[in-house]
């Protein structure tokens, strides 16, 4: 049903169905997580690993080598099943302990990053100077959250101010939980503070004269709290 008229389709699910995610892992299980796992991997010279969420996936690859023949042959292999690759989310890069180095050399003050599930995922040092993977929340997926949650608040700035407070920490409190990574709690804290100042702006929207002033605001925030950020799980 799409604007309450019944279409009918030979091909493809309708968008938001629940077969839709469901025939895709199917589907890919065999197109690609055992084709990776029986036949790839056994003509690499070094190791090769894959991580896929529906159909997002991450291949790595101990030698460039390898990693640039798997290119080759993935692009035949979606076409022998009627997929295709998305071009703006393809990419072959360096990544992992000799990176920072051989950005380097290279040049560049710091090696390539990536996104992934909504996380850009970034080479690092501990204090001890040892490589460690760090991520942060995907700037792309914070610009369009902060946009949704403005049309949002201005299209209810009329509701009560507790309920708007009620919505917004309920919204606050799922990104915390996804993206609340180890490394990543300066991005959700910068999250937060635009929230913030997204509410006092709309707020002020409500009527022609300016209902609140930073200071009177600030005290509301004593008595209506905004969600704080949290870390909710470690850097996996």
């Amino acid at each position: 049903m799409e604007e309450g008229k019944l279409l009918t389709k030979e091909e493809g699910t309708p968008q938001g169905n629940a077969m839709s995610p469901m025939l895709a892992n199917v589907y890919l299980h065999y197109v690609l997580d055992l084709w990776f796992e029986q036949t790839v991997k056994k003509y690499c010279r070094g190791e090769a690993y894959i991580v896929r969420y529906a159909d997002d996936f991450v291949c790595m690859f101990q030698n460039k080598s390898d990693a640039e023949r798997y290119m080759k042959t993935l692009n035949l292999r979606m076409k022998r099943y009627h997929l295709s690759l998305e071009p703006t989310k393809t990419n072959l890069l360096e990544f992992g302990r000799f990176a920072i180095r051989n950005a380097k050399c290279r040049g560049k003050s710091k090696p390539e990053t990536f996104n992934f599930l909504g996380f850009t995922f970034y080479c690092s040092q501990t204090r001890n100077n040892k490589f460690t993977v760090k991520v942060k929340t995907d700037r792309k997926k914070v610009a369009d959250k902060l946009k949704r949650l403005t049309k949002w608040l201005y299209d209810h700035r009329n509701l009560d101010i507790k309920e708007i407070f009620r919505r917004v920490n309920q919204s606050l409190t799922g990104h915390f939980n996804y993206y609340g990574i180890t490394s990543n709690y300066r991005s959700i804290n910068n999250f937060r503070e635009k929230v913030i100042r997204i509410i006092f702006k709309i707020l002020n929207r409500r009527s022609q004269r300016k209902s609140f002033t930073w200071e009177k605001f600030s005290k509301l925030l004593k008595v209506m709290p905004i969600a704080k950020a949290k870390i909710c799980s470690a850097t996996p």
